[in-house]
């Protein structure tokens, strides 16, 4: 029983973990290190999903997110972590919703998990961006990175 117990405890994906600190390391468009006193943060911005690296408008996103909070101080707001340990979390800066900005700049599109919108507001922006053809959405057909994923093999 006591293994249990610690096995439960050592896989659970929530965590009381809000982050207030400087931006040191942008990954990608939704992929972020935040540094707060010694420790650095590995953040996965919560509800969109920015293209590949090595897919159209990737390093384009990266660039915008770059250009949004690289070396600037920020609030991570989240509660959870993904299967790669990273905090999944909303980033504020100035109390404006950075993932919010990278949907609407067409940098991200709104995330669907089985088909569902995680953040509701994000599709209105999505659609926004889409109607305006801004940024990914300049493209002809865009391909999703969840697909892009599949077909690479990443």
């Amino acid at each position: 029983m006591k293994w249990g117990v610690i096995w439960a405890l050592g896989v659970s994906c929530s965590v009381n973990a809000d982050v207030t600190g400087k931006v040191v390391k942008i990954l990608d468009g939704d992929t972020i290190e935040v540094l707060s006193g010694e420790q650095a943060t590995r953040i996965r911005l919560n509800g969109i999903d920015a293209p590949e690296k090595d897919q159209p408008y990737g390093q384009r996103s990266r660039q915008y997110l770059t250009s949004l909070i690289g070396g600037k101080q920020v609030v991570a707001v989240g509660n959870k972590k993904d299967r790669y340990g990273r905090l999944l979390a909303t980033i504020n800066l100035n109390n404006q919703d950075v993932n919010g900005i990278q949907v609407y700049a067409g940098m991200a599109w709104a995330y669907r998990y089985q088909g569902r919108l995680t953040v509701e507001r994000y599709g209105e922006y999505e659609q926004n961006a889409k109607s305006a053809k801004r940024g990914l959405w300049s493209q002809r057909d865009p391909i999703e990175p969840m697909k892009w994923r599949k077909y690479k093999g990443h």
